[in-house]
């Protein structure tokens, strides 16, 4: 059975299902991905039973099979091959695929593809469309914030809801929280579902800028499964009991502060020089009159510096995690941002100048 397609179509297709599948399993077959010919295009299909990525091209095929490659060496070898008009032919008998591109020409070994994970998929019981970009970004601004340690439960995932006009994102862990908005142009009935952040991010690796301008995104039993640019994103989502985050976000603060992001940025990111893991990464924040000294100390030196900014209310002195303060810096856009805070204890806002569009929250480290 003979294949005919390009080089650079087949690469997308193989990148975006090699998402799903992990560099190491005690399954070899998972380790692999799955080929799928119809007669005008081929299915690539990764998976690690969480994530399931099938990705589509168009090929001219002279039959109909299936059959499961080594991911890692696929990909290698497509990526290098010196032309963009491949031919492949796939001896079911042998299990061997022949790939042939200019003068150039190798053999894989494949697999059967009778072990391969398959997903059965009922009708869905919910299917939303929504812009692509904003997809993206709600991942990348929230995503981060989600716990990175499995006995965390559903902290490890990310909170997925719709509602008040809105498509939210929300990612909490034991230190900080993120809550990104992106209004919605069509009405749609709420409801809210929990995603690991890991497969989150592996899908957003997969939006490209070019294609579709949306994404469906479909409900189906315990599955969240995301169609876009040819790609079908099946992820597994998580049962359980989400924070209630509304809950945690309502703080009375005696401090504000409004500061320029990037000049904050450049400030923790020089302090941080001077900062200790076994000190949690530990920067001082003193605020009054109007400028905000930010002072670091090690065993080797110490550091500080003040920065111009707006205050309301109480000067303070708290302490922060020098790490989580630049990455809930880094997500934010605006020039300008303000800081909440109540005293050196209580958890620290981020917000907008104007609007909800987005809110991060800091835990302090208590200063000895």
């Amino acid at each position: 059975m003979k294949i005919y397609c390009n080089k650079s179509e087949l690469y997308r297709a193989l990148n975006n299902a090699i998402q799903a599948v992990p560099s190491r399993s005690t399954s070899k077959i998972l380790e692999g991905v799955l080929i799928e010919t119809k007669e005008d295009e081929m299915i690539i299909t990764g998976t690690d039973t969480f994530m399931v990525v099938e990705s589509k091209l168009s090929a001219k095929c002279d039959g109909i099979a299936d059959f499961v490659a080594p991911a890692a060496l696929f990909a290698n070898i497509i990526g290098k091959l010196p032309s963009e008009d491949v031919m492949m032919e796939y001896d079911s008998v042998k299990k061997v695929l022949s790939i042939q591109s200019g003068r150039y020409r190798s053999e894989v070994i494949c697999f059967d593809s009778t072990e391969f994970p398959k997903v059965q998929m009922k009708e869905p019981q919910k299917s939303i469309t929504l812009n692509k970009e904003s997809v993206r970004k709600l991942i990348r601004k929230t995503a981060f914030s989600a716990s990175a340690d499995e006995i965390n439960g559903i902290l490890t995932g990310v909170l997925c809801e719709i509602g008040d006009g809105n498509f939210r994102m929300v990612a909490v862990d034991a230190f900080r929280m993120a809550i990104y908005n992106e209004p919605l142009e069509d009405s749609i009935d709420a409801f809210k579902v929990v995603i690991p952040a890991k497969q989150l991010n592996k899908m957003s690796k997969i939006i490209s800028d070019d294609g579709d301008e949306t994404i469906r995104m479909e409900l189906v039993d315990e599955k969240a499964v995301f169609f876009f640019d040819g790609t079908k994103v099946t992820l597994n989502t998580m049962n359980g009991r989400y924070i209630d985050y509304k809950r945690i976000i309502k703080v009375d603060s005696t401090t504000e502060v409004r500061i320029q992001k990037d000049e904050l940025i450049r400030s923790i990111d020089r302090a941080s020089i001077l900062t200790q893991k076994e000190n949690n990464n530990m920067i001082k924040f003193d605020i009054q009159d109007d400028l905000l000294e930010i002072s670091a100390l090690d065993n080797q030196g110490n550091m500080n510096e003040k920065i111009e900014i707006i205050q309301k209310g109480e000067d303070l002195k708290i302490g922060f995690n020098s790490r989580y303060m630049m990455e809930i810096l880094r997500s934010i856009d605006d020039e300008e941002v303000v800081l909440y805070m109540r005293d050196n204890v209580s958890p620290c806002i981020f917000r907008p100048l104007q609007g909800e569009r987005y809110l991060y929250l800091a835990l302090p480290i208590r200063i000895n």
